[in-house]
């Protein structure tokens, strides 16, 4: 599951050419090429985090021109770090492009089988988990922080791709985009024990330094989430890019101290 940088204009954004090929497209911005200033320049893709609206917008239909798509065709959920999923369909289309007002509420994951529908999230250290289902033609799009990950946002998601779409789970492909990585992602010991009551493999993603420093890999969780609910190994894929140590490249909520912009992972089915 190759991916790789691709340069549309002013945009530098990663994709998957293996999945293209199939008729999917699947993109994750970075934070250059845009129209914001100051904390956010200059991608910014989110309209929640205190920025102009205006270049926002500018930021969103350029991305969409770029990928070959209207904003009329985007569908944004309200990511609200839970486990919720919707089920997107041609009547959702341009949900949450333009205004926070008609979101898909209280979820954080969306599942379709529709063609030319661009299911789009918005990311500053948060993983986004990419699903595609080739013999179904159902894609899913999920927002995992670390509560999500505790939630299993992952299992959440392929529960409602094999219930409502009747997807099989060794068909199903997962990709997962850059995120904060160990190194960067430290954890008190109150929400270390936590963790370690959540998952039978707390000793795999729990690094402890001393009793004082612990540090949860979020990406491996959400790689062991995916084969304990039965996607085989070689259906997972991540470009394990972290993006509080690439700052440079990518917009960090943590690094940043809470004030920075989001990249948007995007993720549509081609007719």
């Amino acid at each position: 599951m190759n991916w790789e940088w691709r340069q549309r204009g002013s945009l530098t954004f990663l994709t998957l050419p293996g999945w293209e090929e199939l008729g999917v497209k699947a993109a994750f911005t970075t934070r250059h090429g845009g129209f914001s200033t100051g904390p956010f320049t200059s991608l910014n893709l989110g309209l929640h985090v205190g920025d102009d609206p205006e270049p926002v917008m500018a930021n969103r239909e350029l991305v969409g021109r770029s990928l070959g798509f209207g904003l009329d065709r985007m569908v944004c959920c309200e990511q609200v770090h839970g486990r919720e999923v919707a089920v997107v369909d041609s009547r959702h289309a341009g949900r949450g492009a333009c205004s926070l007002d008609d979101v898909l509420m209280g979820c954080d994951a969306m599942v379709t089988d529709c063609p030319n529908l661009f299911l789009t999230a918005f990311f500053a250290d948060c993983y986004p988990l990419y699903f595609f289902d080739p013999a179904k033609r159902v894609i899913a799009l999920a927002h995992s922080g670390w509560k999500g990950t505790a939630l299993r946002i992952a299992e959440a998601t392929l529960k409602v791709m094999t219930s409502e779409f009747d997807c099989r789970i060794k068909d199903i492909r997962v990709f997962i985009g850059p995120g904060i990585g160990p190194e960067c992602f430290e954890i008190d010991a109150q929400r270390k024990s936590q963790v370690e009551g959540l998952f039978t493999f707390r000793d795999e993603i729990i690094y402890s330094y001393n009793e004082n420093r612990s540090v949860w890999d979020l990406e491996l969780t959400n790689r062991l989430i995916l084969k304990e609910s039965g996607i085989p190994e070689e259906n997972i894929g991540s470009c394990r890019l972290c993006t509080s140590c690439n700052q440079d490249q990518f917009f960090s909520y943590r690094a940043s101290g809470g004030r920075t912009g989001r990249m948007a992972a995007v993720l549509g089915l081609l007719e």
